[in-house]
């Protein structure tokens, strides 16, 4: 009986910035428990095209239903209108939003440009507010819905030179608090994940980014991606359906420190 409250079974997910390492980790996540799955990517490029392809292809085979939306900006309000109608074109519906899509931005704040601020904060922040506000409408007229903002250890742990990533991070936290409160007796349920480093982020392949970054770690590792798409899937499916509007921490022990 338990383990059925962790089945998504017929429902149907969008995870934004499924392009990447962890966006992968998580579609598929949501394609063994039994979702059907849009993934959605902005790059242009050959190789994160051919990345989304792949995992459709392998929740194909999982015998659920998949759905490609390369070149989506979630900064932009019609690409995620667009992203959103493709969805339910293709699955019928929106259950699930996962927000995955960052930019990692590292500098100190007086080399930091005006433009590079507006980036961060667009594609961190701006994008959650974008895809909660046009899947969301979607799950008010169904009657329940699950949202999962990515957001970052960071949110809450103060890092040099890392002002904006985590000013927008901050961000995220608090829009997953205001909104579950907003939505809280509509059967929508928001949370986020504040997440550290995991294998293959940017730069985590380089050891002499690699060795310094696992040090601050008590567990002195990082995650691994399959972690991530588990904890994603509990808080998609009924199993927590009496949490929202919290942050939940995976992140080696980072925030056990004082």
């Amino acid at each position: 009986m338990v383990m059925q409250q962790f089945s998504v079974a017929g429902k149907a997910a969008i995870v934004t910035g499924a392009g990447n390492t962890l966006g992968k980790a998580i579609s598929l996540a949501l394609a063994e428990a039994g979702a059907d799955v849009a993934l959605a990517s902005r790059t242009s490029s050959d190789s994160e095209r051919k990345e989304i392809e792949e995992t459709a292809a392998a929740i194909q085979q999982l015998g659920r239903k998949a759905v490609a939306i390369p070149l989506t900006d979630v900064t932009k309000a019609e690409d995620v209108e667009g992203m959103v109608e493709r969805t339910v074109a293709g699955l019928g519906k929106v259950d699930i939003l996962v927000n995955n899509a960052e930019v990692p931005f590292a500098k100190p704040i007086l080399e930091t440009s005006e433009e590079e601020w507006n980036k961060v904060i667009a594609t961190n922040l701006t994008s959650v507010f974008l895809c909660c506000k046009a899947a969301g409408a979607r799950m008010l007229e169904q009657g329940k819905g699950k949202i999962v903002n990515v957001a970052s250890a960071l949110a809450e742990r103060g890092v040099i030179n890392c002002t904006a990533y985590c000013a927008s991070k901050g961000g995220v936290v608090q829009l997953t608090k205001a909104l579950a409160m907003e939505w809280a007796l509509k059967n929508i349920y928001v949370n986020a994940i504040g997440q550290i480093w995991f294998d293959g982020a940017p730069g985590l392949d380089d050891e002499n980014v690699r060795g310094p970054l696992l040090r601050y770690l008590p567990m002195r590792r990082a995650g691994e991606p399959d972690e991530l798409g588990g904890l994603v899937l509990y808080l998609a499916s009924d199993a927590s359906d009496y949490i929202t509007g919290e942050t939940i921490f995976i992140s080696g022990g980072i925030m056990a420190h004082v």
